[in-house]
């Protein structure tokens, strides 16, 4: 057994929310042997450790090394900054529960676009902002969930650094459409959803705003393509919006989980 392996600083720690659907994805997928994986601002620790029990090669970065738990250290990394990683060098990285606290996220996507290999994968989980519960939050409050305002200069912010930096909360919610638009921008080529837990309020939703959403999804999608060659890239692209549009995937899962290949 590897020395980091030997140590188990998360034995008896249950899963919850989004990191129990995650634990379930990683397991079930499999071949993850011999795979170079970066897991980006780690936090605990606790996905770069599930990870190398199935047989992968992680390295973890973290902007604050301290908050990890793992006997061996993460290597500091600004995900806002030019990472200090080399060009097309990682199979696979992973971007949990960050995205939505970046305020240029394109630039995010662009370096770990430039990390990875050709065809490389890149996992990413944040708050749903695209669920028939997070869409009828925004058409009420503007907010992330029913129950709450949304987040404000006050409460947005989430600790201080030494040197007086601002570290924020969930000010850059962002939706699946966005997503996969940034992603193409920054050099990915498609997107892939993820089935997550099932959001409570979406499922006893769907079966009356499901209709609604398909109807005037249908009525944009034609008002865009009906002048468009069929077959050109802006005809696809179109098609590919109202596809993640209608999808159960996206619109009944707790949590917006996604893959986005180089």
């Amino acid at each position: 057994m590897s020395d980091c392996l030997k140590n188990n600083p998360f034995d008896g720690t249950r899963y919850t929310g989004v990191r129990e659907n995650i634990a379930k994805f990683f397991s079930m997928r499999g071949g993850w042997e011999g795979k170079h994986i970066v897991d980006l601002s780690c936090g605990d620790g606790a996905t770069t450790f599930m990870l190398r029990r199935l047989g992968a090669k992680v390295t973890p970065y973290e902007l604050i090394p301290d908050w990890c738990k793992l006997d061996d250290k993460p290597f500091y990394a600004d995900v806002q900054a030019v990472l200090p990683i080399e060009d097309a060098s990682v199979d696979v990285v992973v971007l949990q529960e960050v995205i939505e606290h970046l305020p240029n996220q394109l630039f995010t996507l662009q370096e770990i676009c430039r990390i990875l290999k050709p065809g490389g994968e890149l996992f990413i989980t944040t708050p749903s902002r695209s669920s028939i519960q997070s869409r009828l939050s925004y058409l009420v409050f503007e907010s992330e969930h029913l129950r709450s305002t949304p987040w404000s200069h006050i409460d947005g912010v989430w600790g201080k650094s030494e040197q007086g930096e601002k570290y924020f909360g969930h000010l850059w919610l962002i939706g699946v459409q966005q997503l996969n638009t940034l992603g193409k921008v920054a050099g990915f080529k498609r997107i892939q959803v993820h089935m997550t837990a099932w959001g409570k309020t979406s499922v006893a939703l769907v079966a009356l705003l499901y209709p609604v959403i398909f109807l005037l999804s249908l009525r944009a999608l034609y008002r865009d393509v009906r002048k468009m060659p069929k077959g050109s890239d802006h005809y696809r692209e179109k098609l590919e919006q109202f596809k993640l549009n209608i999808s159960l995937k996206v619109q009944l899962s707790k949590y917006a989980f996604v893959s986005l290949y180089k």
